[in-house]
């Protein structure tokens, strides 16, 4: 069962860099809905081999490295699609029509990746960071991270849409880079 589930954290690896490239290639034209599709594929990938996981004997050394580049991966691919579906999802029913007759945004997109450039790269390598340290055995690295985030970004967040990002994006990155090595924890027990 734990080879079972090592094989379905590298295919949610694997399928989550594929569709974080496809979705991502195509952002201009690509609908909410597309985004938590391709987010439901890592997803349910990892929820599965967390399942298997939990069933399984404690793999060898091997098998376990594996497993731990795998949930690392995962973290970063999946991650992407993760937080950007939240982020649609976020902006959803948040159009309002101005007087000059434009649809404007009551508080700036949130999902706009121009609200706060270089939210992706930042996004992946926190995620990075989180899911080493908690396979360290190190999981209060996870507040030298943040903090380190937070003070970076603190003067662009005093725009409403920038905060409201800043906030759903970091819970979703980490809570996604937890899940991801989560699988990897399993195996212990």
């Amino acid at each position: 069962m734990t080879v079972v589930a090592v094989v379905l954290l590298a295919v949610a690896a694997a399928a989550g860099a594929v569709a974080w490239y496809a979705v991502e290639h195509r952002r201009p034209e690509a609908t909410t809905r597309t985004w938590l599709i391709g987010a439901a594929v890592p997803v349910t990938l990892v929820t599965a081999a967390a399942l298997f996981g939990l069933a399984g004997d404690p793999p060898g050394s091997a098998l376990l490295n594996v497993a731990r580049v795998a949930a690392v991966v995962t973290a970063i691919t999946g991650g992407s699609l993760v937080v950007t579906a939240l982020l649609r999802l976020a902006d959803r029913g948040t159009s309002t029509i101005a007087e000059d007759g434009v649809t404007g945004d009551a508080t700036a997109s949130v999902s706009d990746p121009q609200t706060l450039r270089g939210g992706t790269t930042i996004g992946a390598l926190e995620r990075l960071a989180v899911a080493v340290t908690i396979l360290a055995g190190w999981p209060e690295g996870i507040a030298i991270v943040l903090g380190g985030k937070g003070i970076g970004r603190f003067p662009e967040l005093s725009q409403s849409a920038a905060a409201e990002r800043f906030i759903i994006g970091t819970l979703a990155s980490v809570l996604w880079a937890l899940a991801a090595v989560g699988v990897v924890v399993t195996f212990r027990t």
